[in-house]
């Protein structure tokens, strides 16, 4: 898939709505990651909502050291690290206080593959690349360097290709991998293609 002329970077407006509510509008759109050896590209076709307050799984609703960030306004990213060694991803969004984000589980790579690959030391299938969270911050090399970086700058950005996404083709699940002691865990959040 070739750039569109017209795409055009995500601005702060898109960020700044209740996560509940801008979820599905993540799908579709193309997440960049300019790095020091090229750019890198995919169209996100997996996220969840973590809206505040409303459940039990959002470590979020609590505010500390880690999480300070998902209090700022929308339009940052949140970058953490799990079992000591995975990079997760999300993008804070509704205004500052209510620390909503949009966590990035998987997207579809379309450029810089090359570049995605050469993070890994044994070869893996395109479509193998980012199709998990921890997956898809190896091979777009997102570290926690990128903790409260600006979603509108020119490091990590969302851009607009105009990729239609009907409706219907949205699944939406319970989200996955959470701790199901904890009320709140099968809530419907998960959307993906």
């Amino acid at each position: 898939m070739t750039r569109p002329s017209a795409a055009r970077k995500v601005g702060r407006d898109f960020y700044l709505r209740p996560a509940s509510e801008c979820a599905t509008d993540f799908l579709g759109k193309v997440l960049v990651r300019r790095t020091t050896s090229g750019r890198v590209a995919g169209i996100i076709r997996d996220v969840e909502a973590y809206p505040a307050f409303s459940d039990e799984v959002h470590h979020g609703n609590k505010k500390t050291p880690r999480t300070t960030v998902m209090w700022e306004a929308g339009g940052v990213a949140y970058v953490y690290l799990i079992y000591g060694m995975w990079h997760q991803f999300a993008a804070v969004v509704n205004g500052a206080d209510v620390p909503d984000v949009v966590f990035i589980r998987g997207v579809t790579p379309i450029e810089g593959i090359d570049l995605m690959a050469a993070q890994w030391d044994k070869p893996r299938p395109t479509n193998r690349l980012a199709d998990s969270p921890g997956k898809l911050c190896k091979s777009f090399q997102i570290t926690k360097t990128l903790y409260g970086a600006n979603l509108t700058a020119d490091d990590l950005f969302l851009e607009d290709w105009s990729i239609p996404v009907p409706p219907t083709s949205i699944r939406t699940t319970p989200r996955v991998g959470l701790n199901p002691h904890h009320p709140g865990h099968n809530t419907p959040l998960r959307h993906h293609l």
